[in-house]
């Protein structure tokens, strides 16, 4: 039977690690979603403003400790590149380079990711005239189009899929020797025609005039222009507002605003730490956001039962 956690915690840092200690030492099934060796506090080369390390500590050790104790209380991570949240689904469902995760809960814990994050060449440029991060939203308009999706896991096999109803042409580009996906889908996907997929491959460009028109791959080191007319990433590209903006309400900056208790305006998804609009990102304030966002997911589930 396919997992169903109780709380799916995006992000692996202070705040993060905290809502996932106290919601795992009250027996919720914990899933935390990271991308390890990276963030604010991973590169902290040293740390004396934390209570309880009168030395100082460095911000990888600190991690390193909150992790470990989360993992005590029986935390499960996933390294894997969050791509979005399906808030239709019941229970929800967590997006990833890896797998689809459902979950009952959910909390944004991703620190602050700025709106000038590096695009690939041409995404900006294509994004709504051939580019898209959506298949199933935007797959209608691909009818008798020759396409192309670029990504790994089971949102790009179930986004392919979906594209056979309409698309003419289907090329599916993964990120590895294989793609990780639902056999039974993958076996469907092969048997189809009008699907090819390519593997070891890595988006180079995209290009076109006032549309999309082509796409530059390197295949095994090597470059190769593919004629498409839709691209659909999966590739973790998005900036914090084309994210963050699918299924919580974000300030002028891009942040997640939400109430006193950490709770977003979407029913069972919360946010904490660097990631929400407040005044100060310290620490100390990411464990504050974790600890009332763990506290109000116990709550939040206990009136499920």
């Amino acid at each position: 039977m396919e997992a169903i956690y109780d709380l799916v915690v995006v992000g692996g840092g202070p705040a993060g690690l905290t809502s996932a200690i106290y919601t795992s030492r009250s027996n919720l099934s914990v899933l935390v979603i990271e991308k390890p060796n990276i963030g604010s506090i991973h590169m902290a080369h040293q740390i004396d403003n934390y209570p309880g390390f009168p030395e100082g500590i460095t911000g990888k050790n600190l991690q390193k400790q909150m992790k470990n104790q989360a993992k005590r209380f029986g935390t499960e991570f996933l390294d894997a590149t969050f791509l979005g949240v399906d808030i239709y689904d019941s229970p929800k469902i967590v997006k990833t380079d890896k797998i689809n995760v459902k979950a009952k809960s959910i909390i944004i814990a991703t620190g602050w990711a700025k709106n000038g994050e590096e695009k690939l060449k041409g995404e900006a440029e294509f994004l709504g005239k051939g580019v898209s991060y959506c298949a199933t939203c935007d797959g209608a308009f691909t009818r008798n189009k020759t396409v192309s999706l670029f990504g790994q896991g089971e949102e790009i096999a179930e986004e392919a899929l979906f594209l056979t109803k309409y698309s003419e042409k289907i090329y599916i580009f993964v990120t590895g020797e294989k793609l990780n996906c639902n056999e039974n889908i993958l076996k469907t996907l092969e048997n189809d025609d009008k699907v090819e997929i390519i593997f070891n491959s890595k988006i180079v460009e995209l290009k076109g005039k006032d549309v999309l028109e082509t796409a530059e791959v390197e295949i095994d080191g090597e470059k190769q222009e593919f004629s498409v007319q839709y691209a659909f990433l999966y590739l973790g590209t998005k900036n914090s507002t084309e994210l963050l903006g699918e299924f919580a309400t974000l300030d002028e900056d891009g942040l997640i605003v939400t109430d006193d208790a950490m709770k977003t305006n979407f029913e069972g998804i919360y946010a904490a730490g660097d990631v929400v609009s407040k005044k100060a990102r310290q620490v100390t304030t990411a464990v504050s956001d974790g600890t009332l966002a763990g506290m109000e997911v116990i709550k939040y589930l206990l009136t499920k039962q």
